[in-house]
């Protein structure tokens, strides 16, 4: 049967978007929980496919524990120091530019 048994909740999961918005605490919150949902997408994917008869008892357990690894404390503090090492990515690449075009 392939899945559908949830009717592929996990694609609608999936697709939810959370814009990012000038508070820096809110766009680690929103990384955070886009990270989240990533997982529990994964989760929600692994248990429809289990319900469905196309993987066997217990091939979902490992999603779901991961759903619950990481604490949102956890998850923001990791969505803000990725942040930030972008963004210090970006700044070190435009000032290595301006360095090169010293006279």
């Amino acid at each position: 049967m392939s899945g559908g048994s949830m009717d592929y909740v996990y694609r609608r999961v999936e697709d939810a978007f959370i814009r990012e918005c000038e508070h820096p605490e809110a766009n680690a919150l929103r990384a955070a929980f886009r990270a989240h949902l990533e997982l529990v997408a994964k989760a929600l994917h692994d248990i429809e496919w289990v319900d469905s008869y196309d993987w066997g008892p217990g091939d979902e357990c490992a999603a779901i524990r991961a759903c619950f690894a990481t604490p949102l404390a956890d998850g923001v503090l990791t969505a803000a120091i990725a942040s930030a090492e972008k963004e210090r990515g970006m700044l070190d690449a435009a000032i290595a530019l301006a360095r090169s075009m010293q006279p």
